[in-house]
């Protein structure tokens, strides 16, 4: 199952989404931006700049859509609020609110949705290191591909070593192989050749084969079938 490749989806949504304020896409190579609203307010003195009202924020060929959005020039921190909906290189992002904590740090809360092709992320929030091209969310969530999904109650992952890895409730399916497992704890390491630890209470069931112990390590072969060790 390709958790790394659905994470590194995920982490892709909220790195696009950075670009869609002016100041961030002018560090971030220059591309033309435009910042539509019902009105703007700019203060040069403080670098503080609010938007209220139908917001649009055009960069390149990415948009988003927000009821408000306020973006600090020398803080680099900013936030968009209302229907925050975000879209760009066939990544679509929708949550509550979206804050630019910094340059490199992103924060979507409030039913967070992102989807690209066909792979997607949900969760209450999702928080993401653009110069470490780390993810987290501490509240849960799920991550789907066409291989299957990976839900647990905190999550995170590692897009550059392909590695993500979940905690408490750890639940893993995917259909195409036939295969479900779970545990306390879950990782999978995507550069090992689709190689999943299962840690606490774990279990894998493939073909009405059922496995359980303390520590089961499951390798996924190219043809989708599980060799499992409880080592």
């Amino acid at each position: 199952m390709k958790m790394g490749t659905g994470m590194k989806t995920g982490a892709a949504f909220l790195a696009a989404a950075c670009l869609f304020c002016p100041a961030a896409a002018t560090a971030a190579g220059g591309e033309a931006s435009e910042l539509q609203a019902d009105a703007v307010e700019y203060n040069s003195k403080t670098g503080e700049m609010t938007a209220t009202g139908h917001v649009v924020l055009k960069q390149g060929d990415g948009v988003a859509y927000a009821a408000f959005a306020s973006y600090n020039t020398q803080t680099k921190a900013g936030r968009l609020t209302g229907g925050v909906t975000a879209d760009r290189e066939g990544a679509h992002l929708t949550c509550d609110v979206l804050h630019i904590l910094s340059e490199t740090q992103l924060l979507a809360e409030g039913n967070v949705h992102g989807t690209k092709e066909d792979k997607s992320f949900v969760g209450p929030q999702a928080e993401y290191f653009t110069d470490q091209e780390y993810i987290r969310m501490t509240a849960g969530g799920t991550i789907t591909t066409k291989d299957g999904s990976f839900t647990a109650d905190y999550m995170e992952g590692w897009m550059q070593e392909e590695r993500c890895k979940g905690v408490g409730s750890a639940h893993i399916v995917s259909e195409a192989r036939n295969f479900e497992g779970g545990g306390d704890e879950a990782e999978y390491f995507g550069q090992e050749s689709g190689k999943l630890l299962l840690t606490g209470n774990a279990w894998a069931v493939q073909d009405n084969n059922t496995l359980k112990s303390q520590r089961l390590t499951v390798y996924l072969n190219e043809t989708g079938k599980a060799q499992v060790s409880d080592q």
